[in-house]
This record gives C-alpha cells, structure tokens and sequence, in this order.
C-alpha cells in the first residue's frame, strides 16, 4: 500500500516521503544549517553506567549543584575544544526518565523525581547554559549489567524476540553472549525502540539523537546480518521521521546521528546498509568506530557526498585496541593528527570521563573504573582537549603513530585474544578484525612482511623543530623461551590490562632484521628497553600513508616457528619553545 507521509507544509519543516518507494529525505535549510555546526570534538559521557555522582540518594541542594557541578568540570576547565557534549544514560533497556514505554530505573532515581529533580534534565541544561550543543545518545541494543539495570519484562515475555545466545571454545579461546540481546528481524522490537526514542525526544529538548550500534552490533542472529540490512533500514527511517515530527512541532531541528563501524565492510559484515542511509538523508551525523584509529573517513566521504552528512571519527580510550589502554597524549595526537588529514569534520570521544577533582571530592571518588590516578587521568584529558581539536593545535607537538593490533576492548569473552585469533561471526564492530598485527616473518628470509603505517604529520616543513624521529619494532620470539633470562631482551609488556608479556627474542636479534620504510633501508637498529629501534630521517618519511617492510636476513636452521611482530610504533619529538622571561 502505498502511503505519503506529510509533515509541516506550512512550517519550517517540509518533507514529502513515500514510505513504500524510498527516496530522499527532503530538509529545510534550517536543519542543514544545524547539521552543519562546528564540532571540534564531540564528548560522550556514559553516565548512567558510570553512575557518580548520581547513585547517590538524599543529596541536600547544595550537593546536587555540585552533582551538577562534576559532570560540567570536563567543559568549564580551559582551555578545551569541547563543541558537543552527547550524554549516554544506561544501557537503554531501562529508562533513567519517567517513561510510559520502558520500565524505570526503581532503584535511584525515584528519590530525585521526588524532590522534583531529572538529572537528565539537569546536565542539559547545564550544557545549554554553557552555550555547546547536547544531545542523548542510545544503546540501541545494551546489555542488562549496566549500573541500575534489571531484565525488563518485555524480554522475559518474549524471549522469542531475542538473539540466540550462544557460548562456543576453540582451543584457549572462549567466547559467550551471556545477554539477551534483541533481534531486529522481528518488527515488534523495532516499533519498540521507535517509540523509546520519540518518547525521549518529546520529553527533553536536545539538539538531537544519536543511535549507539557500539554497545552492542548484535543485531540479527549470525551469518544473516547483511541479508536483512534493510530491516535495519526501515528502523532508521522510522526514526527518522519520528524526529523530524517532533521537530517541527517545537520549531527547530531535531538532529540524528548514529555511530557505526569505522569501515564499510565491517558495515556490511553487522547489517548496517550505510550507504542506503546515507542515500535517503536518513541521518545528520556518522559517528565511526569506536575503539579503532584506522577509520575509513575516505570511503564514508565518498558515500556521502552532496548529503551534507557529518564524519565523526571515535576514539575509546578504555576499551582500546589490544595493548593501547587509557593512551598516552602523544598516541591521542597522533590519531587523532591522521583523522583530521583524512578529512574528519570533527573527533567523538568515548570513556574519556575523569572529573576535576577537586569536583570529585564531595562524592568520594577514588579512581573510578580506571586503573589511572585520578589527577594523572586529569591531567592527560586536559592535554588532550586542548590539543585534539584541530591540526593547527596539533603542529609539532609530540606523536606516537602505530599500527593497530586486532581484539581488545573487554577481552576474549567478547572478542578473541590476538595470539589466539579466530574469525568472529557474532558482529564485527569492536574486533579490529582488519588490523594487520601480531604478525609472522618469514624464517626463510625471502619476503617482507609488510605493514602500513599513517603519519599525518608534515615532518619535511617542521625544520629544526624536529628533535627526533624514530621507529619502534618489538619483537617475541617462540624459539627463544627455553633461554635464560640473561641471554635474552628485556620483557615488554604487549597487553597491560591483561597482563601479557611479549616472548623477549635472544640478545642482538638486531642484527638479523632488515627493516625498510618506503623501500629505504632503515640501517641496523639498536635495543632500547626490549625494542629495537631505527632512526628515521624526515625525507624517508611520506605524509600520510607509509609502506614498513619487515625481513628476517638469517634464522636458525632448526627454528621452527616465526619471529612476530607485536608491535610497531613511529615516535615524533619537537623541541620545546623558548619561555621568554
């Protein structure tokens, strides 16, 4: 049946959309011009997982100021480049609002609605006041484990309407789906969530909406994700003109935007048609990746060009890529250096959430879910929204450019360990499952192993202001763990959060490895802390994409197993300027 869907012919809003034919969405120049602000970076606070300082009950009114006060410490602390602040309230199953569609969050936040309080309410408008945009952003699919989360009785109800769970072991490797996850194939749970986020749009006036198929892409049952991508499609629509209804009755744009997989493949590999939504001008902003720095920003520019579409690359600086938890400023630079190169409007930041502390102090907090000292994770985040926002305010500063490991984030439970590797079929979203290391050589020493790596910093133009360019390689070695400790490298750590080592090859490994970058010869290495390291000269190094060639020049004969890299990383040091007295 065919049927037109007529909205604001009068207003500011007019849109003309044939639900059965898709087509264009038609926007105002209204909701153009708001798509098209300026976001330098773009801060998401999962705050209702996090939960401080809102677990806490019978706050006095000076204490809610300073509940307040905590989560405004990230924008009021300058200088930051924080454009847009995007609040994350649980894992979406059940509502931190007084909702009519989902069940509440009985635990908590009645005693607020009873002394006439909505956090949510209360971080927006903080927000407003503060003059940056906010928006609410969805988990689309979360988990039941989130702080003040229960099963809601529309799962125990139909647990036909979920994804299988499923627990499988191969070899070491184990990977479970203890959750119940909803299944969008059914059109019941789609209509569901429709509802769930016009119900949040009519209740808050945030500049938009943003759909989270981070946590967690568990859409459809596996293998047959791409084939009902348009399930998902049609969600996106209803979505859509969910928003732009809601839009037009108060008057100004209701924006929306979605953070998917940082590559077209990985896209197409969870069921997401991004090119179809971006065709229909279904949504304002992609948001992509998560906890990967090898964004596709090229191919989503292409997808969307003449849409007016905004490109968010995203950073997780907790559930990081195997290896690079909670990073250094120098890795955040140097990532977020290689977005801005590759053309991103703007970089999304997630899990990089400490407070000031002396805001903290009333609450009690110690160091939160991070391992790092809260004023050494102050500090850090300081650095890095003051200096991520722009390459002007990246321009020779110091750098860590690497190449990415696969796995990571919350572990083997979810995603399998590098050094056991196995194919996931569940969703690739958070896998890296592209990324090139760990690594084998050759033992027989006939082909490069080859990496590429990105350095979006213009070295050639830095001049004298360049104090140090350098190329790090670590190493393990399988046939050397029968050796004693004295006869080998220092032990590096791979993976801190789960405390793995690197297998520490024999000493003067250095002079069996021929590394080349751009078909130059790098020369012979030396060792630095159980790495061996290479100088580089500038005019080695290409902006932008470098080709890094690995080669074993002489191996044991009887050495079985292959050297492997772990990992592979490009240092960039400048000279500090003068302070003049």
């Amino acid at each position: 049946m065919r049927r037109t869907l007529l909205l604001g012919v009068t207003g500011s809003f007019l849109l003309a959309y044939t639900a059965t034919l898709p087509g264009q969405v038609n926007l105002s120049e209204a909701h153009r011009k708001a798509a098209q602000r300026s976001r330098r970076i773009i801060f998401q606070d999962d705050v209702g997982c996090s939960g401080m300082p809102f677990t806490k009950k019978n706050l006095s009114p000076e204490q809610v100021d300073s509940a307040v006060g905590y989560y405004m410490s990230r924008l009021d602390a300058e200088p930051n480049q924080i454009d847009s602040v995007w609040y994350e309230w649980g894992e979406g199953n059940i509502a931190q609002w007084r909702s009519k569609v989902l069940p509440t969050n009985r635990e908590i936040f009645p005693e607020w609605w009873a002394a006439g309080l909505d956090p949510i309410q209360l971080l927006l408008e903080g927000v407003k006041k503060r003059g940056r945009e906010v928006f609410f952003s969805y988990r689309v699919n979360g988990s039941d484990n989130g702080f003040g989360e229960f099963k809601p009785p529309m799962k125990i109800e139909h647990p036909e309407w979920m994804v299988p769970r499923f627990e499988r072991k191969v070899d070491t490797w184990r990977i479970s789906i203890w959750n119940d996850f909803w299944d969008f194939s059914f059109p019941e749970v789609r209509d569901y969530k429709v509802k769930i986020l016009r119900e949040v749009a009519e209740i808050y006036d945030f500049d938009g909406i943003s759909i989270d198929y981070a946590r967690v892409p568990l859409m459809f049952p596996e293998g047959t994700q791409w084939q009902r991508r348009d399930l998902l499609t049609d969600f996106m629509r209803q979505v859509r003109l969910a928003l732009l209804e809601v839009g037009e009755k108060r008057g100004r744009p209701y924006l929306l935007a979605t953070r998917v997989p940082e590559n077209l493949l990985g896209c197409h590999f969870d069921g997401l048609d991004v090119e179809a939504w971006a065709r229909e001008n279904l949504i304002d902003i992609f948001v992509v990746g998560c906890r990967s720095s090898d964004a596709d920003l090229f191919a989503f520019r292409h997808i969307t060009k003449g849409t007016g579409i905004k490109l968010y690359p995203s950073f997780d600086d907790h559930h990081s890529s195997d290896g690079y938890i909670e990073p250094s400023v120098e890795l955040w630079r140097g990532v977020c250096t290689n977005w801005w190169r590759q053309g991103a409007d703007g970089i999304h930041t997630f899990n990089l959430v400490f407070p000031d502390p002396e805001a903290a102090e009333p609450f009690g907090y110690g160091d939160g879910f991070s391992s790092t000292p809260l004023d050494t994770g102050w500090k850090r985040q300081r650095e890095i929204y003051r200096d991520i926002g722009s390459l002007e305010t990246l321009q020779q500063k110091d750098k860590l450019f690497y190449v990415q490991r696969r796995g990571g984030g919350h572990g083997k439970t979810v995603v399998p360990d590098p050094e056991n590797w196995h194919t996931p079929r569940h969703m690739y979203f958070n896998t890296n499952m592209f990324a090139p290391l760990p690594a084998p050589l050759d033992n027989a020493g006939k082909a490069d192993t080859l990496l590429t790596l990105y350095a979006g910093d213009d070295v050639m133009s830095a001049g004298k202001k360049l104090k140090s360019l350098r190329l790090h390689l670590l190493l393990s070695d399988p046939e050397a763990t029968d050796l004693a400790d004295d006869e080998r490298l220092q032990a590096v750590r791979v993976a801190p959060r789960r405390f793995l080592d690197h297998m520490p090859p024999a000493k003067g490994i250095e002079k069996s490895i021929e590394v080349r970058l751009n078909n130059l010869s790098l020369g012979e290495g030396r060792i630095e802390a159980g790495w061996i390291v290479f100088d580089v000269k500038p005019v080695q190094l290409a902006l932008g994409e470098n080709l890094v060639g690995i080669r074993v020049k002489s191996r044991p004969k009887d050495a079985r197993q292959p050297l492997i890299v772990e990992k592979l990383e490009l240092h960039m040091r400048y000279r500090k300027p003068m302070r003049r007295t």
